[in-house]
């Protein structure tokens, strides 16, 4: 069978010949790939939400509130706006981010830039950085696990010369 094939991660053979089986590969690489295939699908769904809708401006008619439920915002509040925006000439329409923040209790009447998908009637977007930020943090996190994954690479491909050939 295929996967039982090298039993091994990495050996050396009676000869003094070094080899490194293609799993150990796998297990070096395989979280730094993931994590970056994730903030590329990230930055893809942030890139077609901004293309997507086109900018205007929304009416704060509510604003739903609750407390923090996670380990981030556990002790803070947390606000959702409703805003009021014109989809199409003559057709005004209600609709929240979808999202929330403790920083967005905003007065009732104000309004603010929005963005909205001018084909459907969705939730908006509130323009800012928080919607880049998700794909970020996760590039980041790509790069933390690749740095060690790179220093084990070299030094598995070092041992690997340093066999009998």
């Amino acid at each position: 069978m295929f996967l039982f094939s090298q039993p091994f991660l990495w050996t050396e053979t009676a000869a003094g010949e070094r080899i490194v089986s293609w799993r150990a590969w796998v297990l070096l690489w395989v979280v730094p790939a993931l994590f970056a295939v994730a903030a590329l699908i990230l930055l893809a769904a942030a890139s077609y939400r901004q293309l997507s809708t086109v900018p205007g401006e929304g009416e704060v008619v509510r604003v739903y509130a609750w407390d923090g439920e996670t380990i981030f915002d556990r002790g803070s509040i947390n606000y959702s706006p409703v805003f009021r925006y014109e989809f199409a000439p003559g057709d005004v329409t209600e609709a929240t981010s979808g999202m929330s923040h403790p920083g967005w209790n905003f007065e009732i009447g104000s309004r603010h830039a929005i963005r909205y998908n001018p084909r459907r009637k969705t939730d908006v977007v509130l323009p800012g950085a928080h919607n880049w930020a998700p794909a970020a943090v996760i590039a980041a996190l790509a790069l933390l696990t690749g740095l060690p994954a790179i220093w084990g690479h070299r030094r598995l491909r070092r041992w690997q010369r340093g066999g009998k050939r």
